[in-house]
C-alpha cells in the first residue's frame, strides 16, 4: 500500500462540482487514518474542502497545487497571477467565446478568477450536472477548441506566461507557465522529504491535455474512468493491506 495517495477532485473523489456520497466519505476517512492524503485540483481551496464536506485530516493542492496548505490549514506557499496575466487570459478568453458563438445560460458563470488560475467553463460551472456531463465527454470540443485558436494558445504561453489545461467536464485551466499539477506535487513531495516511490495519483484526466497528463514521470500514477472507480480501487487496496 502506498505511503502518500495524492487524488484529483472532480469525477475522481466526487462527481464534479459536487459533495461527497456519505459511503465515498467513510472510505476516504480510513483512508487517511492509514496513509497521506492530499487533494490536487484546479478548485480553490475552499470549493475543494466544502465538496470534500465531514471529511478533514489531507492536504491541499488548489488551483493545480498553486496554492498549498497543510491539514491543520496553514499556508505552504500561494502563486498569485499577475494583474498582467489575468487581463492577457481574459482577453484570450473573450476571443475563444465569440469563436464559439455559444449562448450560454449565466454569463457570470463561464469565468472564475481564482487567484492562482482562472477557471473559463464553456457552458458554464455551475450548469446542471447530467448537463455538463454531457456536453464533452470526450474532450473533443475542447481539444478543437485550442487547435483552432493555437496561434493565441501560443502567444499566450510566449508574452503572458500562460498555459492552458483541459479540466473537469467544460472546463480549461489556465495558469501560470509551468506551474502545473506535476511541478506542484515535484516540489510539494521535496518539501516533504517523501520518495516518489511510495507516492499514487488517481485521476480522471491522464490523458494528452489533460490537467492530471503533467504528473506521468513525476510519481506514480494510476487512471480512472471516473470517482466510482476510484473507490473501488480504494476498498480493495484497503482490504489487502
Amino acid at each position: 500500500m502506498p505511503k502518500h495517495f495524492f487524488f484529483d477532485l472532480d469525477n475522481t473523489l466526487t462527481r464534479s462540482k459536487s459533495l461527497i456520497l456519505p459511503e465515498h466519505a467513510a472510505i476516504l476517512r480510513t483512508l487517511i487514518s492509514r496513509a497521506d492524503v492530499v487533494v490536487v485540483s484546479g478548485h480553490p481551496q475552499k470549493d475543494i474542502r466544502a465538496h470534500l464536506k465531514d471529511v478533514a485530516g489531507y492536504y491541499v493542492l488548489a488551483q493545480n497545487g498553486n496554492f498549498a496548505q497543510t491539514p491543520i490549514g496553514e499556508m505552504m506557499w500561494e502563486n498569485r497571477l499577475s494583474s498582467a496575466q489575468v487581463e492577457a487570459i481574459h482577453s484570450f478568453i473573450e476571443k475563444a467565446r465569440k469563436h464559439l458563438e455559444y449562448t450560454v445560460k449565466d454569463e457570470n458563470d463561464i469565468v472564475e478568477d481564482r487567484g492562482c488560475q482562472v477557471g473559463f467553463s464553456l457552458i458554464g460551472h455551475h450548469l446542471n450536472q447530467d448537463i455538463k456531463d454531457a456536453f464533452d465527454p470526450d474532450h473533443a470540443k475542447r481539444k478543437k477548441l485550442l487547435e483552432d485558436l493555437s496561434d493565441d494558445v501560443a502567444r499566450l504561453r510566449s508574452d503572458a506566461n500562460i498555459d492552458i489545461l483541459i479540466a473537469g467536464t467544460t472546463n480549461l485551466d489556465i495558469f501560470e507557465k509551468g506551474k502545473n499539477k506535476g511541478y506542484n506535487i515535484g516540489l510539494f513531495i521535496k518539501t516533504l522529504g517523501w520518495k516518489k516511490e511510495d507516492c499514487i495519483y488517481l485521476g480522471d484526466a491522464l490523458f494528452p491535455g489533460g490537467n492530471d497528463e503533467t504528473v506521468i514521470g513525476i510519481i506514480p500514477t494510476k487512471a480512472v474512468a471516473d470517482y466510482r472507480e476510484t473507490y473501488s480501487y480504494l476498498e480493495k487496496i484497503l482490504l489487502s493491506s
